[in-house]
């Protein structure tokens, strides 16, 4: 039996509209907006909050380190941290952007996970992304590696594997393009192997190339020990990436043995569709719920909006699903309805909704979905996780006060200049850690 476990990471206090990400319309509509840190992380604790109200472990990631003044010293810029600083913001705004970005908050893209149920060694395998190709986010591969790796350390039977080397054919941005299909019901897997779908974005035939590519899924799936037949290797919809679907889980989701995903989430997959509905009812013993919603029922432009595709589904007690949204999905009348439909339908686990303000973090492309790392553990692999990361009201509450104490109540592109700014932001991380 395995237990899915939830890994967030904590919003930092540099979090602002930088407008990097490569095809999120969400982001490039916000740049150099003002931001809110303090409402931001504040609105991501809640949601963690309310996961492990639901009964769900629950799990932070402290920010990583940031400004990063070491990746803007190898970018060329020398003198003192407010001599790098001053250049850099005077030379090209983006790069002192990127040196400040918290889109680690969004560990969805932080690793791609197999566990120890379903590969062939019976190890739990946690791959960390290389996020390769956006400028703001390849610097975390090292840093959430080693995160990673301590937290993991004592887990019986985890490996935590450094990124693929960072090279444009292997680009990957993790479990943001990775679905895990299980038979289970409740909190346990069931008998027999999940099903493992990646998602990349290298239909070349259809003239586009997206932000993960194959041979990066493919060795993904080598370097876990998955089996072919445990393993599909699916294509983004170009038509869906030109609507701002920059990533798999904007445009499609899942919850063992359930998989909802637009029509137009994958390119030329009649075939492996086919075959994954065969795989799954042989390895399950039970038929894949695959619930695909029309483009007459929500368009791609109402998929981005609401980002309904981007909620977070967890197992309650009684083994029926919630279904956790962004507030947005209420503002597109056409997204509440599929919800309330998927309630009233007897077939379908989601048994209920929470809507969780998180404007903050979509403003910049990121619902509940991006905002956490799913890790299916064993009962023994759970208890080896160090408790201090644990979400429970008690530190909720704390981290709360340690939010109210460091973070800006407002964020300007211009503050980033500031080295007393930057002195705060890795005082407020030496207290978090100390």
């Amino acid at each position: 039996m395995t237990i899915e476990a939830n890994f967030d990471g904590l919003v930092g206090p540099s979090h602002h509209y930088g407008g990097l990400g490569v095809g999120n319309l969400a982001s490039l509509g916000s740049q150099n907006q003002p931001s809110h840190p303090r409402a931001g992380a504040l609105q991501g604790l809640e949601k963690m909050r309310t996961v492990a109200a639901l009964g769900v472990p629950q799990f932070f990631l402290p920010p990583c380190r940031r400004p990063n003044i070491d990746w803007l010293r190898a970018l060329g810029f020398a003198g003192s941290d407010a001599d790098v600083l001053k250049s850099v913001a005077d030379t090209d705004i983006r790069l002192l952007s990127a040196a400040w970005s918290s889109a680690f908050m969004w560990t969805a893209n932080a690793a791609t996970v197999t566990p120890s149920s379903d590969s062939a060694d019976r190890r739990l395998h946690i791959s960390v992304a290389n996020l390769a190709s956006n400028l703001h986010r390849q610097q975390e591969a090292d840093q959430r590696h080693e995160q990673l790796a301590e937290m993991f350390s004592k887990v019986p039977g985890a490996v935590v594997h450094r990124a693929l080397p960072s090279a444009y054919p292997l680009r990957d941005e993790g479990a943001a393009n990775h679905m895990r299909l299980s038979g289970g019901t409740g909190d346990s897997d069931g008998a027999g192997q999940g099903v493992h779908v990646l998602v990349d974005g290298d239909a070349v035939s259809s003239g586009f190339l997206g932000r993960q590519g194959r041979h990066c899924s493919a060795a993904i799936a080598r370097r876990h020990g998955l089996s072919e037949d445990q393993v599909f290797l699916l294509q983004q919809h170009p038509d869906a990436v030109a609507a701002g679907v920059f990533h798999n889980d904007v445009i499609a989701t899942s919850h063992q043995y359930l998989m909802i995903h637009h029509a137009k989430a994958f390119f030329d997959a009649a075939a492996e569709l086919e075959r994954l509905d065969q795989v799954c009812r042989r390895s399950f013993g039970r038929d894949l719920l695959r619930v695909v919603v029309e483009e007459s029922a929500l368009s791609l432009k109402e998929a981005v909006a609401s980002y309904l595709f981007n909620s977070q589904i967890v197992t309650n007690v009684d083994g029926t699903f919630t279904i956790i949204c962004p507030e947005n999905c209420q503002a597109v009348p056409s997204a509440e309805t599929l919800i309330q439909q998927w309630i009233a339908d007897d077939r379908n686990p989601i048994a209920d909704v929470i809507y969780l303000p998180l404007d903050q973090s979509m403003a910049n492309g990121g619902g509940p979905a991006c905002l956490r790392l799913r890790i299916q553990l064993t009962t023994e692999q759970l208890a080896a996780i160090p408790q201090e990361y644990s979400i429970d009201d008690a530190r909720a509450d704390r981290l709360s006060r340690w939010i109210e104490c460091w973070y800006p109540e407002t964020l300007q592109i211009s503050d980033l200049a500031d080295l007393g700014f930057a002195e705060h932001c890795w005082a407020a991380l030496d207290d978090l850690i100390k």
